[in-house]
């Protein structure tokens, strides 16, 4: 176990087995550190990770910040960011390669669903990209096909997508011109796409969490203040969630069901919780004081994991100037409770 282990993305394939990407002190000039538990957290052991430099912030060619496993066995670190790199590994970490494909483009977006991993990629230049298409693959291999978009040219590179099972959502701006982004969905792992209006705005970006092949929320930034949105037949209609108390535009939705989701961050601390699909909410007091919220999500309808990070680092720390080191936080009953920090090493 690397000492001083500070996360930075969370991943997991069920309730007790998840992984955390991230970083240690060490002496090498590449410091990334993934750790794994099969308990639901009660120990981890370290495995190796791609050897590729952490992104915290300030992204440069060939970083990560990203862990995706979709079973044991196959899974996915990549930036979020167009400059970095994009690794696989079908034997659980003990090998990571980068698959060709994605030379010469940038990851726009990833997901993973139904037996299969979508990688969204295009070549981006001047906020504009051409050629916009899926990549698929089974995860048990680097097969990766390209599936063509319903996207016009000249697309916005920040978008978002978010894949539930054989089912995907891609919202992404086509023009400036238009009051909203273009929503694509896919059905059959991919096999056919059909389009909408997205409930986001366009340039302004968001976030899509798909709960079921029905229920999708959004968060949707404003331009000064954030919106929530839920669509119960799959995206094709969208209703405005205006009982929310008011967002900050980097407002995050995790959808454990059609009728729960948790929303970070609340403007009064905490998490903001709704049981009712968004008619109303209620703050849930967690997490440390000075702290604030990085990521929420879930594993299914009772199990979510939330990572926290701190603003200044805490005295002892072993790297004063920064990174700062985040908390990981569970639930088990639908975000009513939240337990932590967890203890992830010695």
């Amino acid at each position: 176990m690397p000492a001083g282990f500070d996360p930075v993305s969370f991943t997991a394939v069920s309730a007790s087995e998840f992984w955390l990407l991230g970083e240690a002190p060490c002496s090498s000039a590449v410091c990334t550190s993934i750790v794994r538990t099969t308990n639901g957290g009660a120990s981890f052991v370290g495995i190796p990770a791609p050897v590729a430099p952490l992104d915290l912030g300030s992204p440069s060619t060939g970083d990560i910040n990203t862990l995706r496993f979709a079973d044991p066995l196959d899974g996915y670190a990549y930036d979020t960011h167009a400059v970095g790199a994009f690794w696989d590994t079908h034997d659980g970490g003990e090998h990571w390669t980068e698959p060709s494909f994605v030379a010469g483009r940038e990851l726009l977006a990833f997901g993973s669903g139904a037996g299969y991993a979508f990688a969204l990629v295009g070549k981006c230049r001047q906020g504009g990209c051409t050629n916009m298409v899926l990549e698929r693959s089974p995860v048990g291999s680097d097969s990766w096909t390209p599936l063509s978009l319903p996207v016009p040219a000249g697309a916005d590179p920040y978008l978002t997508m978010s894949v539930h099972g054989a089912n995907l959502w891609i919202s992404v701006t086509t023009s400036q011109s238009s009051p909203n982004q273009l929503l694509v969905v896919g059905t059959g792992a991919g096999a056919s796409f059909t389009t909408h209006t997205s409930p986001c705005y366009s340039g302004l970006g968001g976030k899509l969490e798909a709960a079921s092949s029905e229920a999708v929320w959004a968060a949707c930034p404003t331009g000064m203040l954030a919106g929530l949105w839920r669509s119960d037949d799959g995206g094709a209609h969208w209703k405005q969630l205006t009982s929310a108390p008011q967002l900050p535009n980097s407002a995050m939705v995790a959808a454990a069901s059609a009728s729960t989701a948790v929303v970070a961050p609340d403007p009064n601390g905490g998490l903001l919780i709704t049981t009712d699909g968004g008619a109303t909410w209620k703050t849930i007091s967690v997490g440390s004081a000075g702290y604030s919220w990085s990521w929420v999500g879930f594993t299914d309808a009772t199990t979510g994991s939330a990572l926290e990070f701190e603003g200044q680092a805490p005295a002892g720390w072993p790297w004063p100037n920064g990174p700062f080191p985040e908390q990981l936080w569970r639930t088990t009953d639908g975000g009513a409770t939240w337990s932590g920090p967890v203890r992830i090493a010695g």
